[in-house]
């Protein structure tokens, strides 16, 4: 559930966009922000929430969100026809591995995909989450119910892989390496490296060049920029823990799928 102080936010902009887009004829654009947790999805989101012209309905959010997931496509997609605003930015982190379903179902989405070097992401999921990255990966292999999102999309394969690791006894921060890279690999899995509607974005390159960033995402989705909404954007959080000590496989796993990201942005920046 979003806080009263967002709830108001939001009420705000609905209501200055049902004045100031009175007589629109275009239908607001879809914008979803995709990316692992931890990975700088919620400043992103920030990024855009800055934007007057923007309603924004992140994964806490009841109207377009039940337990972190999105709610059934038809809701979503109504949302976004109601909306007076010109853009409807959405963060279905949970669904990242079915985001091609997600844009499809939504005519003139624009999709993001930001992603941050996995040290910094274990680091910091080993103190914010209370599942541990043990239990979530043993779930997705057993196929339980209570893996929920997190085994959509996963191929047998993927549970092969992961069973693997876990008979082998692998750390908590490991296992969380490996989350990180099977959750990356969906990029590429469902083929948004290959969409024109999807830009992929670096977390490190957003915090030390924010407004360069920010503008990239804001001229993507068709939005409007001022510099000042990328103030929010802070780089504190790198490097800001000791680098966790990772299984030599997950390690050269995890780093090999960096550098296929990394250079999946070198090309699309050309």
């Amino acid at each position: 559930m979003i806080t009263k102080r967002e709830r108001l936010v939001k009420t705000w902009k609905h209501l200055r966009n049902v004045v100031v887009r009175r007589d629109r004829r275009q239908p607001a654009i879809p914008v979803l922000i995709f990316g692992e947790q931890r990975s700088g999805t919620n400043m992103l989101l920030r990024c855009f929430d800055c934007s007057p012209s923007t309603a924004m309905y992140n994964e806490t959010d009841d109207d377009a969100f039940k337990d972190y997931e999105l709610r059934d496509l038809e809701i979503v997609r109504e949302l976004v026809v109601r909306s007076p605003a010109s853009h409807v930015v959405l963060k279905p982190t949970a669904d990242g591995n079915r985001a091609n379903e997600i844009m499809d179902c939504l005519p003139g989405a624009r999709g993001i995909w930001i992603y941050r070097n996995f040290q910094d992401v274990v680091g910091s999921a080993l103190v914010q989450f209370q599942e541990t990255s043990i239990e979530y990966l043993s779930n997705v292999v057993s196929r339980s119910p209570d893996a929920r999102w997190r085994s959509i999309n996963i191929t047998d394969d993927d549970r092969t892989t992961i069973n693997s690791h876990l008979q082998r006894r692998i750390s908590e921060p490991s296992a969380r390496a490996l989350i990180w890279s099977i959750r990356n690999c969906f990029y590429f899995r469902l083929g948004l490296d290959r969409r024109t509607d999807v830009l992929l974005l670096n977390y490190e390159e957003l915090v030390r060049d924010p407004v360069v960033v920010v503008e990239r995402a804001y001229r993507f989705v068709g939005l409007d920029f001022d510099e000042k909404f990328a103030r929010s954007v802070f780089a504190s959080s790198i490097g800001r823990r000791p680098a966790p000590e990772i299984d030599p496989l997950i390690q050269s796993l995890s780093a090999a799928m960096l550098a296929r990201l990394d250079n999946c942005m070198r090309l699309q920046a050309r």
